[in-house]
């Protein structure tokens, strides 16, 4: 009896080699039998994140779902990266859950908002583990400057996080020109959005400039320090928001009915970094999500701290409100006086 042929290595996984399979498959990964959404726009990472999941799924027992968003800010060239999506999805055999705004966002930031509310209702409808985007070590690096450049703290220094439910980042530690380099081993074409080279854009111009440059200067090293620095970053920040979680029943004295109160001792006696946290949790819990406090918002409230701070009251968006009084800090909704100016401690 003749042996069975050895079977041939699938030439994606060939093609890829250990350091990107590896990425693929350390944790956190999603488990056997797992639904795993892929967010494919046609662009080259995006492209080879998918031809990567669908050459693990039979071996990994993943069933891989595309899907792809027109937003209809680029005409007919985002028409055609979807349909290019499509007959990629269809020559690997994979399900497509496409999707095309009627109303273009106005906007880079209604964009994203757009494709994030997309993605996790086509999770939803198919019971996703995981909506895997195809996040690359560049794009960490080029995160980590532009929060950098906007006076970011520890929080924001962290980045892109690999896992954050639902949403996977398999590639964060893979460069842009490993994905580039296995996509034309493999002869498979991409689309190029030009959008991604706009010079009025602080990413753009950080992607062609400033990545560059510090290359230069640095060495192939720079970008990777970058991202590790991104990770260092997540790992202080996930023990402080840990601690903050613990020492917030310690400060909330009362709540109920849109209100809030907390001790003034009690804060004022945690360290800065708790009590940033534990603010910003408050604003979150109060406005039910919908207000974010950023760091001027977040700096008045612990002015209100300071014995010596003859201010007592602090507006926030969205009508809420910080008072001072009694010995204790209080947040809640207030109702809008027309007319009447903000009395923020920092006024």
């Amino acid at each position: 009896m003749n042996p069975s042929p050895a079977r041939r290595p699938d030439p994606v996984v060939e093609a890829a080699g250990p350091r990107i399979l590896r990425e693929l498959t350390r944790p956190w990964s999603p488990d056997r039998g797992a639904v795993v959404l892929a967010a494919v726009s046609g662009g080259a990472d995006s492209v080879a994140l998918l031809r990567l999941l669908a050459a693990l799924a039979p071996g990994r027992g993943w069933t891989v779902v595309a899907a792809s968003l027109d937003h209809g800010l680029r005409g007919a060239a985002g028409a055609d990266d979807l349909r290019f999506v499509e007959r990629l999805t269809a020559s690997l055999g994979l399900e497509l859950a496409g999707g095309r705004l009627d109303a273009p966002p106005r906007g880079e930031a209604a964009a994203r908002g757009a494709r994030r509310a997309f993605l996790e209702r086509i999770a939803r409808e198919h019971r996703a583990a995981a909506i895997a985007v195809a996040h690359t070590m560049d794009d960490q690096a080029e995160t980590v400057l532009q929060r950098l450049a906007r006076g970011t703290g520890l929080a924001g220094l962290a980045a892109m996080r690999r896992w954050s439910p639902p949403w996977w980042r398999p590639l964060l530690g893979v460069r842009r020109s490993a994905l580039r380099s296995l996509l034309r081993t493999l002869g498979q074409p991409w689309r190029e959005d030009e959008t991604n080279l706009a010079p009025d854009q602080l990413r753009a111009r950080l992607r062609a400039r400033v990545l560059p440059a510090l290359e230069a200067a640095g060495g192939a090293g720079a970008i990777p320090a970058l991202a590790r620095a991104a990770r260092l970053a997540a790992e202080d920040d996930a023990l402080l928001a840990e601690l903050a979680a613990a020492r917030l029943a310690e400060i909330v004295v009362s709540s109920g009915r849109g209100r809030i109160a907390c001790s003034l001792g009690a804060l004022r006696a945690l360290p800065t970094p708790l009590a940033r946290r534990i603010v910003r949790r408050l604003v979150a819990a109060i406005s039910a999500g919908r207000v974010r406090a950023e760091a001027d918002h977040v700096d008045a409230v612990l002015h209100l701290l300071d014995p010596t701070c003859q201010g007592t009251v602090v507006d926030l968006p969205e009508g809420l409100r910080v008072r001072r009084a009694a010995g204790l800090i209080t947040f809640a909704k207030a109702p809008h006086v027309r007319g009447e100016p903000g009395k923020g401690a920092d006024r």
